[in-house]
């Protein structure tokens, strides 16, 4: 099992502050069925807190998810710049899960290589 962020939420988690023991915190409430909801085509909305504020103020992340194979955060916005995901970012998500959804594991370890894929840590299935 993969758990993984792409480029672009690994850049923001680091400007956020978020750091790998909070995302392991969500992931872990994640698989115990907690997040805020489903989005459909292996997608998920889960909010994470920011420093300072708590989850309902905080950030909602968007995690693509493929039981027992991968857990990728992949999309993430602050509550108080963007209520919700838009038309545009819908499409861009499918899109995004549907090539989550084919990579072999072979692409999976080039992709993390090359940066485009950060690991978060491999950690045991609970």
């Amino acid at each position: 099992m993969y758990y993984l962020k792409n480029r672009y939420f690994h850049r923001w988690a680091q400007k956020q502050g978020i750091t790998d023991k909070i995302l392991l915190e969500a992931i872990h409430e994640f698989k115990n069925g907690l997040f805020e909801a489903s989005l459909g085509n292996y997608l998920y909305k889960k909010r994470v807190a920011l420093a300072g504020r708590g989850k309902s103020s905080g950030a909602r992340t968007i995690v693509f998810y493929q039981e027992g194979k991968k857990l990728i955060f992949c999309f993430a916005f602050e509550k108080n710049r963007q209520s919700n995901l838009t038309s545009v970012d819908m499409k861009l998500l499918k899109k995004l899960s549907d090539m989550y959804q084919k990579s072999t594991e072979e692409e999976i370890l080039a992709d993390i290589q090359y940066g485009d894929l950060v690991n978060i840590r491999n950690m045991e299935d609970k």
